[in-house]
């Protein structure tokens, strides 16, 4: 699933993210209550706790405009349709962009919930959850908070599987999401 390409795509890592504030790549920063293991690329950083596949917080500081969701490849000609981002677009336009984006990355049975407003420092943004599966059958939810900067987009997902890790640390990763900040 997403986990898996972005760790085949990795490098740089910086092995423990600390309780406090933190980098999340170019000038995107939040603050984490718990320990993490960081895998760096030059354009995300994949944090985890368990293990990927236990819970992940995929971060991206600059989607760019035209830019998949999820990195990798740009709207062209000759691929004009997928899951580009746009700036400028509605909260409800992004909310379908990232579970598009889930999509095309493996994960079915995606149920987006409870799409709000928010604010993160001085940017207006947007905070919603969402329950998957992954390929094998494994059921997930996770929580998604993104914002514009600079016509770019500025993303957080966090997954972890229903049962045991997502109640575990939903609560501290949801504070964590609501001081991500663009400095």
């Amino acid at each position: 699933m997403l986990s898996t390409l972005l760790a085949a795509c990795a490098s740089n890592g910086r092995p423990l993210v600390l309780p406090g504030p933190n980098p999340a790549g170019s000038r995107l920063s939040l603050n984490s209550e718990m320990e993490w293991t960081r895998i760096s690329a030059s354009r995300f950083q994949l944090w985890t706790i368990d293990g990927e596949l236990l819970n992940r917080l995929y971060l991206i500081p600059s989607v760019r405009e035209r830019d998949y969701i999820f990195l990798g490849s740009r709207q062209t000609k000759r691929r004009p349709d997928g899951a580009y981002f746009k700036p400028g677009m509605r909260a409800d336009e992004l909310r379908d962009l990232i579970v598009d984006g889930l999509a095309a990355s493996g994960a079915v049975n995606i149920a987006p919930s409870n799409l709000r407003p928010t604010t993160f420092g001085d940017r207006e943004g947007l905070r919603f959850e969402v329950s998957l599966a992954n390929e094998e059958g494994l059921k997930y939810q996770g929580m998604v908070a993104a914002f514009e900067h600079d016509k770019e987009l500025a993303l957080a997902i966090f997954l972890a599987p229903s049962e045991y890790y997502y109640p575990r640390d939903a609560e501290k990763v949801s504070r964590m999401l609501d001081t991500l900040r663009w400095k």
